[in-house]
């Protein structure tokens, strides 16, 4: 199902990102309409579903389990030729064209459909405060501007051991966070701290990380989660109540976005999510057929 970044182009009309039910179901409506689109996600999608014991309000499918409906799911994208390239999105440019950044390379798309689900973890205090100004996302991105200063890796899985590696070589000093239990790859010059994350502190940029018992003088902060939030992934999109902020056509505040799915808040349902992602496509398809007639929206 995943394909690889040196077979996608550099132009899409349309970008989805995450590959949740809200996703899969606004590739497919994509698909169908036969638009120039591309589905960014992880090598596992949807792993909440995945942990459903049983699913009782999918229609025609009574009492099934949720892997069983993920399976379904993944295979009618298969059988409809729809990839799921593995691309962590770490920040996006608004447009349009929009700029999707990753670690290794951009995209640009006429349109956008945030699927991304809602992450677990909160914001740390002070970490949207400081956001460019020495907190981000993607170590390995912007590693270069801490060359011989002091970074701290905040990460929620294993990939943080990779970015803080990254940075072990670059830096005078790493401090590694982690949010989870089994270390398996950390380079030895990496120096593991076993507190929590009470505030990150600064005036104009990162100064300190502070872990309750103790506080690191630190010039950036580098956070590692299997979600970023929606609002930390594009500057002007506009929230409510924690979920972005749509109308009943799911667009958001900025033209050309939209969003379907848990991250446009509860109810948190499974069937939510795929009607949302399919009308989030159509629409989307609307936009992108008024821009090629210059009518605009």
């Amino acid at each position: 199902m995943s394909e690889d970044l040196s077979n996608i182009k550099d132009h899409y009309e349309l970008v989805i990102i995450g590959c949740g039910p809200a996703g899969m179901a606004a590739a497919l409506n994509s698909k169908i309409r036969k638009r120039d689109f591309i589905l960014l996600g992880s090598e596992f999608c949807s792993p909440k579903l995945a942990k459903a014991p049983q699913i009782d309000n999918w229609l025609g499918f009574p009492e099934i389990s949720g892997e069983e409906l993920r399976q379904r799911f993944l295979n009618h994208l298969k059988e409809k030729d729809i990839a799921i390239v593995p691309f962590k999105v770490t920040n996006i440019y608004p447009g349009p064209p929009f700029t999707v950044m990753g670690k290794e390379r951009s995209l640009e798309a006429d349109a956008l459909i945030l699927a991304t689900g809602v992450s677990a973890s909160k914001l740390f205090p002070g970490e949207a405060e400081l956001l460019g100004m020495g907190v981000g996302y993607c170590a390995t991105c912007d590693g270069p501007l801490y060359k011989d200063k002091i970074a701290a890796i905040i990460s929620y899985n294993q990939e943080g051991e990779d970015e803080a590696n990254f940075m072990a070589g670059i830096c005078s000093k790493v401090y590694y966070v982690p949010y989870y239990t089994e270390l398996t790859r950390l380079d030895s010059r990496v120096e593991i701290k076993k507190g929590k994350v009470k505030k990150i502190l600064g005036k104009q940029k990162v100064e300190q990380l502070d872990l309750g018992e103790e506080q690191l003088n630190v010039d950036g902060v580098f956070i590692i989660r299997d979600n970023l939030p929606a609002e930390q992934l594009i500057s002007g999109l506009e929230m409510e109540e924690g979920a972005v902020k749509v109308n009943h056509k799911l667009e958001t505040s900025l033209p050309g976005l939209f969003a379907a799915g848990d991250c446009t808040g509860q109810p948190y349902q499974l069937i939510k999510a795929a009607g949302e992602g399919g009308t989030a496509a159509l629409q989307a398809v609307k936009y992108l057929d008024s821009l090629k007639a210059g009518q605009g929206v």
